[in-house]
């Protein structure tokens, strides 16, 4: 879309007076006085590409070559090469300078270089216009480079006289300049141009010493005795060659070179529609980023797609190919000094987790005496304990213990009945929400998952002999192996239980089936449909557990009604006031703030929810995973990364990911009003604790993600001693509840205030004030009265404890007194 955008703007450079008539019309001209290797790795910008050649967007030269964790082989952009010969048919070729970030020194062809985005005479090709072979974007930019490099007016050259041949995609790390864990390297689909002087016609080389060392001209013998060395005195002189031109002239050019005046006058050697793709030897393997060989054995699987289906599969072949290396580079992303070491997140473990060092939690001793009382004084009962007899129960409640984790505890405290209830409830949810996540077992039967999901209430929930095999992994996959004991237990529940229960199955299986059959490679595709998603996954159990509270008469049907924020999937509130409006806000901010957490592990498994209407206004390609490259998230900058590497990667570095972050806490941040309304409206304690347990460990984790570039290389998870300090403050009731609400709205709003985080003068940190103050003015008053009571309680210690001091003084004072008697 990009390129065919920008192909509608004229074109009307072919020669150097039409060059510079449409640079007057169209505006800014590539100049490069006073301008340094540095200066032009910040201000130029690459036409990033993906496998197939076409436009996805643009970055500048110096995130693109960056060979570091998280993108081992750059960023995939357009490049060309020309081989310029004169009319005896020898070829022109250069020694890059000294002064070159990448591949210094090295002997190459005529001219190397990319066609930018944003040029006046325009540079981007189009796919029509490549197809035609006749393509003049990376032209205009070859006549540019060569004035550039070597010094050749634009005059004495041509664009229409450039031939293109074909397309080469390499990759090499620079090994040779910049050691094994080089920084650097080159990712380039590479177009190549020859280009021959005619009889009598001479041109003025005067090379740029940043540029260009040395040049000089060469027969075919000449260059082949000095690339293999069978000449010591020729591969003396030119000991290093580029890896891309080595591919070019082993594989392309001594076939065209020997048979020049056909591959000019003809299209004999011509191929617009295959891009030729090859490792490069295995010394230009590694670099920061440990990458391996990858494209020779691609292009066999493309070229066996190609011929056996076609142009589509070949495609699909090509693209899911590079998607896979992609997702690679992201999961494995070397040693990050943030500290991403752990590879196990939940049940499928794709991702690193951050977690939180032993050290760093030590020194934070109230978080440590919170877990320690959690942990050896049992703050919650245990009502579910009770009914454990029945094997089927205990099969539920150990169930419950393993695939929820901290979270059985607070189910098992609610009062009886009701706790049997919420744990079906949640584990007959835990079951259909393994199926929808597994996206392995389904391959090639996606209808079969979705008619799973749909029927899932109906048929599975109704059979007591249930047994789901080969889905999921870990606990979960046990959990539907064996369904069958809590469809067993789930028929002992009470009528209007289990009514509330299927309903909310069939209606969450269907919204699921839906979301299955969607494409989510990239998100959802708007804000609404991101919001459907989650009520059709969270909002729909806020509705459930409101529904089942007010069932067995300890809630009442206030808890129902409407919030402030009126959702297009509950009921009119005007015509249906009991129209659950409230539990979604509830449910939605819980599901946003998973959402964003797993931002990265989404979309390593395909299926992302960030939606496209806010991400694509923050990116400059076309792709979420845009994001989870070091070079958009502020690595080196606002991440640290060790070595060389760290230095590089700061260098010319993007914050867009960080943007795009902070806007979608933003909207989160904006149903907390009415989460905070819900929790005020219930009046059961043990179900007040129930709820507000999750939300504020969602406030806390939303905090932890807010402006935090690690979120794009793993999953970000709040502290262990964090969550027991939680917990215990729900536990002593809504004032504490408040007070951490109000904190933890704080740390984000200081942020703001203070312009520390990304956006904080826009927009967007516009919304992160105002949500915040919103919060804090709501929670002020009775996180006021939770810091009155814990000063009374830390004085009514201090007063024991000083009593208890001056008791012992006092005996021990009366006791030396009769000594001395």
């Amino acid at each position: 879309v990009l390129a065919q955008a920008i192909s509608q703007r004229p074109r009307a450079c072919g020669s150097a007076a039409a060059m510079q008539s449409a640079q007057a019309e169209e505006g800014a001209v590539w100049k490069a006085d006073g301008m340094s290797q540095d200066d032009f790795m910040l201000k130029d910008e690459c036409i990033v590409v993906n496998y197939m050649d076409e436009v996805v967007g643009h970055d500048n030269k110096y995130n693109c070559h960056k060979f570091v964790p998280g993108q081992p082989r750059g960023i995939l952009h357009r490049a060309f090469s020309v081989m310029l010969f004169d009319a005896e048919g020898r070829l022109l070729i250069q020694q890059r300078a000294a002064s070159k970030i990448t591949f210094p020194n090295v002997w190459t062809n005529t001219c190397c270089s990319h066609p930018l985005h944003g040029m006046s005479c325009r540079e981007v090709d189009s796919p029509q216009e490549i197809a035609k072979g006749d393509h003049m974007g990376v032209k205009y930019a070859a006549v540019r480079k060569l004035r550039h490099e070597l010094g050749i007016p634009a005059s004495e050259l041509h664009a229409s006289r450039f031939k293109f041949m074909t397309r080469v995609h390499y990759w090499a790390a620079d090994t040779g300049t910049h050691g094994s864990d080089a920084p650097w390297g080159e990712h380039e689909i590479d177009h190549l141009l020859l280009y021959r002087l005619k009889p009598g016609e001479v041109l003025n080389i005067s090379e740029h010493p940043e540029e260009v060392r040395a040049v000089r001209w060469v027969s075919r013998e000449d260059l082949r005795k000095a690339m293999d060395g069978s000449d010591s005195g020729l591969a003396a002189e030119m000991p290093l060659w580029s890896p891309w031109f080595r591919i070019i002239a082993s594989r392309f050019l001594d076939l065209w070179w020997a048979d020049l005046d056909v591959a000019f006058s003809t299209s004999k050697y011509v191929d617009t529609k295959a891009i030729h793709r090859f490792d490069t030897a295995e010394e230009h393997h590694g670099g920061a980023g440990r990458a391996g060989p990858f494209l020779s054995d691609l292009a066999g699987a493309e070229s066996t797609a190609w011929k056996e289906s076609g142009d589509a599969k070949r495609r699909k072949v090509v693209l899911d190919a590079q998607r896979d290396d992609q997702k690679l580079g992201f999961m494995n992303r070397g040693k990050i000094a943030s500290g991403a070491s752990s590879v196990k997140q939940g049940a499928y473990g794709k991702v690193p987790t951050h977690s939180t060092s032993k050290m760093d939690q030590l020194m934070r001793p109230l978080e440590v005496a919170a877990a320690l009382r959690f942990k050896f004084f049992g703050l919650l009962e245990n009502n579910l304990k009770k009914a454990c007899d029945d094997p089927d129960i205990a099969f539920c409640d150990d169930m419950l213990k393993k695939v929820s984790r901290s979270f059985a505890a607070v189910i098992q405290q609610l009062p009886d009945g009701m706790c049997l209830d919420i744990a079906i409830f949640y584990l007959v949810l835990r079951a259909l929400d393994t199926v929808e996540d597994d996206m392995t077992f389904y391959i090639g039967r996606e209808h079969e998952k979705e008619a799973e999901l749909r029927t899932f209430g109906a048929k599975r929930l109704t059979d007591i002999a249930c047994s789901i095999k080969g889905v999921g992994e870990g606990d979960e996959r046990t959990l539907v192996e064996k369904f069958g004991g809590v469809s067993r237990v789930f028929k002992t529940l009470p009528k209007k239980s289990q009514d509330v229960i299927m309903d909310i199955t069939e209606q969450m299986g269907a919204g699921m089936a839906e979301y299955a059959a969607a494409d989510l490679g990239q998100g959802t595709v708007d804000k609404a449909a991101y919001d459907r998603y989650c009520h059709m996954v969270a909002g729909l159990v806020g509705e459930g557990l409101s529904r089942l509270f007010v069932a067995r008469g300890l809630e009442s049907e206030a808890l129902l009604g409407q919030g402030e924020h009126v959702w297009p999937f509950c009921a009119d509130p005007n015509k249906q006031p009991s129209n659950l409006g409230l539990a979604n806000s509830m449910g939605l901010f819980l599901q946003k703030c998973n959402i964003i957490r797993d931002y990265l592990e989404d979309y390593v498994d395909g299926r992302a929810f960030w939606p496209q209407t806010i991400w694509k206004k923050h990116a400059i390609t076309g792709d979420l995973g845009e994001f989870a490259r070091p070079t958009a998230h502020g690595a080196g900058v606002r991440l640290p990364m060790k070595g060389e590497g760290g230095k590089v990667v700061a260098k010319g570095v993007g914050t867009q990911a960080l943007m795009c972050l902070n806007e979608l806490v933003a909207d989160a941040l904006e149903l907390v009003p009415d989460s905070l309304e819900y929790l005020e409206r219930l009046h059961t304690p043990s179900i007040y604790r129930f709820c507000a347990i999750p939300q504020v460990m969602a406030m806390a984790t939303l905090v932890a993600c807010f402006d935090n570039p690690k979120l794009f290389t793993g999953v970000v998870k709040i502290r262990k001693g964090l969550t027991a300090r939680l917990i215990i403050g729900t536990v002593d009731g809504p004032d504490a509840v408040h007070w951490w609400f109000t904190q933890l709205a704080k740390e984000v709003s200081k942020s703001v205030a203070s312009g520390s985080c990304v956006g904080a003068g826009g927009e967007i940190g516009q919304r992160l004030a105002v949500a915040c103050q919103r919060i804090e003015d709501r929670t002020r008053a009775r996180a006021r009265l939770c810091e009155r009571q814990r000063m009374c309680k830390a004085l009514a210690a201090f007063g024991t404890v000083a009593l208890a001091a001056a008791a012992v003084v006092g005996i021990q004072q009366g006791r030396l007194g009769r000594a001395l008697r």
